[in-house]
C-alpha cells in the first residue's frame, strides 16, 4: 500500500532532497514548511506540541482549486521564519521529523515552471482533507484538544 509521501512524490515528481544553500534557507526564513496529517502526529509524539498551531490554508483557494481554506496543524511562524528553523538549519532534520514539504522542497523550483496541480504545498494540504486521513486528524485534535474536521 502506497504511503502518504510516497503519494506525494508521485504526485509532484519530487525527491527527498537536503540541501543547506542560501535559497533554502531563505524557505525557512520565509514559512515553514507543511507537514501531512502523518508529519505532525510524529510532531506532538515526539513531544514539540508547543510549537504547532492550528492554521488555515487559503492558498488552494486564491487558485480556485477549493471553495474554503483548509484546515490543519502545522509549526508555528515566527518573525524569523519557521520556528524549528535555527542556526541556519532545520532542527527537526537530524531526527527525521522534517515536514514533508521540507523534505522534498529545493531551490530549482521556479515561478516558471511552477504547476499548482503538482506543488507541494497544495499536495500536502490536500492531505488534510483527504478521508484516508481522518484517523489521524482525529488523534491529533484528542491529543491538542482542538477541533479540525
Amino acid at each position: 500500500m502506497e504511503t502518504t509521501f510516497q503519494r506525494i512524490i508521485r504526485r509532484t515528481g519530487r525527491k527527498p532532497v537536503s540541501c543547506k544553500c542560501r535559497e533554502c534557507q531563505q524557505q525557512c526564513r520565509t514559512c515553514p514548511c507543511l507537514g501531512t496529517p502523518d508529519d505532525i502526529e510524529r510532531l506532538i509524539d515526539a513531544g514539540y506540541s508547543d510549537k504547532l498551531a492550528l492554521t488555515y490554508w487559503c492558498v488552494g483557494q486564491m487558485f480556485g482549486a477549493i471553495p474554503h481554506p483548509i484546515r490543519m496543524v502545522q509549526a508555528i511562524q515566527t518573525d524569523g521564519g519557521c520556528i524549528f528553523f535555527r542556526d541556519g538549519l532545520c532542527e527537526l532534520h537530524e531526527c527525521g521529523l522534517k515536514p514533508t514539504e521540507g523534505r522534498l522542497s529545493h531551490h530549482t523550483t521556479r515561478l516558471e515552471t511552477f504547476r499548482f496541480r503538482n506543488s507541494l504545498a497544495w499536495n500536502v494540504a490536500k492531505e488534510w482533507i483527504d478521508v484516508r486521513n481522518d484517523d489521524t486528524i482525529q488523534r491529533i485534535e484528542t491529543k491538542l484538544k482542538l477541533r479540525i474536521l
